[in-house]
């Protein structure tokens, strides 16, 4: 399985790029052959307030060679490309492979993303090895996850600590395809 995490910053207002992330550029993505699995971790509103919201998701192919497959498609390039170009830095884009074993599992909820390899105490903690290092100012080849009860803890686990992501993971059902 290829599992690859991304992090990426808007383009243009941040209000409208959230709104398309969210209304409708999880629809397009989904339609990209060869994807099994797809999630936007959507940061919460304080993460937009304070200015530190990026947009996070990730995916799920059944190897390295489905996903260059699929990144390599005409519906790729001549629908998601312009679309993510439209509100995505695409530039200052970071992707990172999740190394190891992993499937597409949907963890619906607030969760927290730590890009950095020690996250603080005080949650259940789920580490993915990555092929990269995390973006700075995080350290290390390892991001932690972990889904916790509400906001209100979520941030105050995170702090405002700049290696932190507080958002709401959303899985896509993606649409059965023939072969």
């Amino acid at each position: 399985m290829q599992h690859r995490i991304f992090l990426v910053p808007h383009r243009g207002d941040p209000e409208v790029a959230r709104r398309h992330w969210e209304r409708r550029h999880g629809d397009l993505f989904t339609a990209t052959p060869r994807l099994l699995g797809y999630t936007q971790n959507r940061p919460v509103d304080q993460e937009w307030d304070r200015g530190t919201a990026r947009f996070c998701s990730e995916t799920w192919f059944a190897d390295r060679d489905a996903e260059r497959e699929a990144y390599a498609s005409p519906y790729y390039r001549d629908v998601v490309t312009p679309d993510e170009a439209s509100f995505l830095d695409r530039d200052a884009a970071w992707a990172s492979a999740v190394i190891g074993d992993s499937v597409p599992v949907v963890a619906e909820g607030i969760r927290v993303l730590w890009f950095d390899e020690s996250p603080p105490p005080g949650a259940s903690w789920v580490a993915l090895d990555l092929a990269r290092p995390v973006p700075a100012p995080g350290k290390g080849k390892r991001v932690h996850y972990a889904m916790v009860d509400g906001i209100a803890e979520a941030l105050s686990l995170t702090r405002g600590a700049e290696v932190s992501l507080v958002c709401r993971s959303m899985g896509f059902a993606i649409p059965q395809r023939s072969v």
